[in-house]
């Protein structure tokens, strides 16, 4: 497993503030995006962790129009 996500990584690529962990969380589960929670009870996670949601969501080929990413939500951050 490689290293975790900086928590300005993790706010670039949800989208939320750094220091808004509950939004960050959200968005997360929104996404299906795997964490754990550090001792603060803010989300922690590595680029492998992104990358295999992002692959297992493409191996489901899910529908396009259903898609619903919030505001702000960055994907391509994960590439």
């Amino acid at each position: 497993m490689g290293n975790l996500l900086t928590k300005h990584e993790i706010a670039r690529l949800t989208g939320a503030g750094a220091e808004n962990a509950e939004e960050q969380k959200r968005i997360l589960d929104a996404n299906r995006i795997p964490y754990v929670l550090k001792k603060d009870r803010s989300p922690a996670l590595t680029w492998e962790m992104v990358n295999q949601a992002i692959l297992a969501r493409g191996a489901s080929k899910p529908d396009l129009t259903g898609v619903n990413l919030p505001p702000g939500f960055n994907l391509g951050a994960a590439s």
